[in-house]
């Protein structure tokens, strides 16, 4: 179970679910994905079933959470999204649930999904359970590890306003692209016809009253209780697993269990660098403030590193920042890329920069870096931690600002000869650094069998327990 496909959804998150879910496939397992996925300005919650590949698709179609993080009382519970959910897992009979993602489905799922008796397993990749605005950002931009939330959280949400269509909008471009062929709909028809569906979607949304304190407070405390009782709780790094824990999750429910991409193992290490400029590059860090572009700038403007390096922006930057990074000497905006385009373009890469400000979760993209040999420069913070190790594989800025970033940065261009070090030994640990998602996949097998097996022994003695009464 999770939240959308690709190319509807974009990011690391829907990328690991599918290319998870086809290695299992591969492997012989019956695999049904059942998840939130498109929303129309018309038409009723229903289920559309498809095929993609060796695995059956269920997507809950218009859930009325489209606006996540927006609806705390829905995101506790819905009931037409938990009539599909329970009658899915009824017709499927699974052998175990795993859920990866609660966007655009209430938290009650946790309970249904177990309605059959089959194990449930929860892996956490990002804190949306626990944090509306998923970054455990406060409204102050500052690491939010408080129990007591829901003011704040008004207060958060009010500070980042989205468009509460967004999930239409990226249903009218999806389909517009690419369920209707160029040569059916000219260009400025569908311009013409997206543009009528965001208006028909608006209307839908409507005016809505933001939510109360109490109903963030009483998403938060109802959402630790579920998880608490859910029967594995996979983490993807061990930052994760403290971080749940401390907000008052069962730690004996915790597992940490690093993820993959499936196009990560297939990245090649580059050759040794030669003399010049030392390049370093980031993979989304302009993407917001959050992934560290304010920090970004400011560390390589406080660096003076002209002439004497290099900063490759790839991917997306905000708005924001684009204009002052592009007039900032030495740094180059690369533009957007797809993971099969990574190989080449990383071989002119020295050092990865990991700026992010947020908890996060794992990042991919510092295994990206990893997997090509380079080493990777971090803020100290998240899930970065378990792979970024001083003097192994990269350095740790521990101040996680830009004054902290900027210094490590100078001491890389000046000893050149450490950077040749530390990516001679990222090669030579890729082994362990790079996990192949055919043994993440036989590594999960496992969990399920064991989840599979203590479920049966406890319904073994509660069936006794009963005869005996």
């Amino acid at each position: 179970m999770g939240t959308g496909f690709r190319p509807w959804r974009r990011g690391g998150l829907v990328a690991y679910v599918e290319d998870l879910v086809d290695e299992q496939a591969r492997r012989g397992d019956d695999v049904t994905y059942l998840f939130a996925g498109r929303c129309y300005p018309f038409g009723r919650p229903r289920l559309r079933r498809w095929r993609h590949g060796g695995v059956a698709r269920r997507e809950i179609v218009n859930s009325p959470l489209y606006d996540h993080g927006r609806q705390p009382e829905l995101e506790l519970a819905e009931p037409r999204v938990e009539r599909i959910v329970e009658r899915e897992v009824r017709r499927v009979q699974p052998d175990v649930v795993h859920v990866h993602e609660l966007c655009g489905l209430p938290s009650s799922v946790l309970e249904i999904a177990g309605c059959t008796g089959a194990p449930v397993i929860f892996t956490l990749q990002d804190y949306f359970a626990l944090c509306p605005t998923f970054k455990l950002l406060d409204a102050a931009g500052r690491v939010c590890l408080r129990r007591e939330v829901g003011a704040d959280c008004v207060a958060t949400v009010a500070a980042a306003p989205r468009d509460p269509a967004l999930m239409y909008h990226a249903t009218a471009r999806h389909d517009l692209e690419h369920r209707l062929p160029g040569r059916w709909l000219p260009t400025r028809a569908r311009a013409r016809a997206r543009a009528r569906f965001t208006q028909v979607s608006r209307r839908r949304v409507g005016e809505t009253e933001p939510a109360t304190a109490l109903a963030y407070q009483r998403r938060r405390d109802v959402n630790v209780e579920r998880l608490s009782r859910v029967d594995r709780l996979i983490a993807m790094s061990h930052r994760v697993a403290d971080i749940y824990a401390q907000l008052g999750v069962d730690p004996a429910r915790l597992r940490v269990m690093p993820l993959t991409l499936a196009h990560i193992e297939r990245l090649r290490p580059r050759a040794a660098r030669e003399a010049g400029p030392i390049t370093f590059a980031t993979l989304g860090g302009g993407e917001s403030a959050a992934k560290g572009a304010r920090v970004l700038l400011d560390a390589w403007r406080a660096a003076d590193l002209a002439g004497r390096a290099r900063l490759l922006l790839f991917g997306y930057v905000d708005r924001a920042y684009a204009a002052e990074a592009a007039r900032l000497p030495g740094v180059e905006l690369r533009g957007s890329f797809v993971p099969d385009q990574l190989d080449g373009l990383l071989d002119e890469v020295d050092i990865g920069v990991m700026p992010s400000v947020w908890e996060e979760a794992y990042g991919y993209a510092g295994l990206e870096f990893l997997a090509k040999g380079i080493p990777v420069l971090a803020n100290a913070i998240g899930g970065m931690t378990d792979y970024v190790r001083e003097g192994e594989t990269g350095w740790l800025n521990h101040s996680c600002d830009a004054a902290g970033l900027a210094r490590v940065m100078r001491r890389a261009v000046e000893r050149p000869e450490d950077v040749e070090r530390l990516s001679a030994s990222v090669r030579a640990r890729r082994d362990e650094l790079i996990l192949p998602m055919s043994r993440h996949a036989a590594q999960l097998e496992e969990v399920y069998r064991e989840e599979i097996t203590t479920s049966t022994t406890r319904s073994a003695t509660a069936a006794h327990v009963n005869r005996s009464r």
